[in-house]
């Protein structure tokens, strides 16, 4: 279970110029950690977004979240924020395996984005993908992406694919100690 502020933004958000401005991506291919570049996540839309979201808050953002270039550095950056889930009308296939990556869940559901007003306090079931937001007194049927019956969750649920690995070679040498 999480709980946190919705964050609202758009429909159509263009990963190299709204979600993470390309010149962010080529700073931390030249070594800059995401840490310090996070801050930068969402500021073409809203510049306040990274350093005034709190972790366990939520992005709440319509259909075709993600489009262009698959650069997984901007959702890096929202998992590194603390947001704890993105919750969406729709999701390209990229920013899916983005979201596995960097163990972020992804919600949607048919009109979830008009269900979500910016700033409502929402708790969401990230085992079942139920969302209660909490500011209108309603329950949103919604869905995890990744379901826990898919084999990718595992991934998720350990917090991205590095912390997997982690958790596997660790259980491993356990094992073979």
């Amino acid at each position: 279970m999480a709980r946190g502020k919705a964050w609202k933004f758009g429909h159509d958000l263009e990963r190299d110029s709204a979600i993470f401005p390309f010149k962010y991506v080529l700073e931390a291919g030249r070594g800059v950690p995401l840490e310090k570049l996070a801050p930068h996540v969402l500021e073409a839309v809203n510049p306040e977004f990274g350093l005034k979201v709190q972790r366990g808050d939520f992005l709440v953002v319509g259909r075709n979240f993600g489009y262009g270039k698959s650069h997984k550095e901007g959702i890096g950056c929202l998992k590194i924020l603390g947001i704890a889930a993105i919750i969406a009308d729709s999701f390209l296939k990229n920013l899916v395996k983005n979201g596995v990556y960097f163990g972020l869940p992804l919600l949607t559901g048919d009109g979830v984005y008009d269900m979500i007003d910016h700033g409502d306090e929402l708790d969401a079931d990230l085992l079942t993908g139920s969302i209660n937001n909490v500011s209108k007194g309603k329950i949103i049927k919604a869905e995890l992406v990744i379901s826990p019956s898919h084999p990718l969750y595992r991934i998720v649920q350990a917090g991205g694919q590095i912390e997997y690995v982690k958790k596997r070679v660790a259980a491993l040498r356990h094992t073979n100690e």
